[in-house]
């Protein structure tokens, strides 16, 4: 039941196809939630911008290691007066897919600013250190 009540507070979030669907997996058993794009189709299929807003309809946050695409279409939406849930970049030397501390390090990182995310809050940026 506390995971349940943690969850409808906090922030979701959905991974972007490059980080693993085992991270989306761990911080679920935490008690986020977290969907990963590349464990469903219809997302993985999606260009960037059709990603942020089909996160954006299901109230989720994105999170990317794609910060030079990300960046740009959320400084379009801004100028158009578009809104998102957030976008959280994460660093490919930081989060590498091929250390042995992922996705481990992500798990942790993430589950540490989720404690304390903004919930409710639009248009968010964070670069995730």
């Amino acid at each position: 039941m506390a995971a349940a009540a943690r969850s409808s507070r906090s922030v979701k979030l959905l991974l972007d196809v490059h980080h693993s669907p085992q991270a989306a997996r761990r911080l679920g058993e935490l008690g986020h939630d977290v969907a990963a794009a590349a464990d469903d189709p219809a997302l993985a299929g999606l260009d960037d911008e059709e990603l942020l807003r089909a996160a954006t309809r299901d109230r989720r946050t994105v999170v990317t290691e794609n910060a030079r695409d990300f960046d740009r279409i959320v400084r379009d939406w801004s100028a158009l007066g578009e809104h998102h849930n957030g976008v959280i970049f994460t660093s490919p030397r930081r989060f590498h897919r091929g250390s042995k501390a992922y996705p481990a390090n992500l798990v942790r990182a993430l589950a540490a600013l989720l404690d304390d995310a903004p919930a409710g809050t639009r248009d968010w940026v964070h670069w995730l250190d």
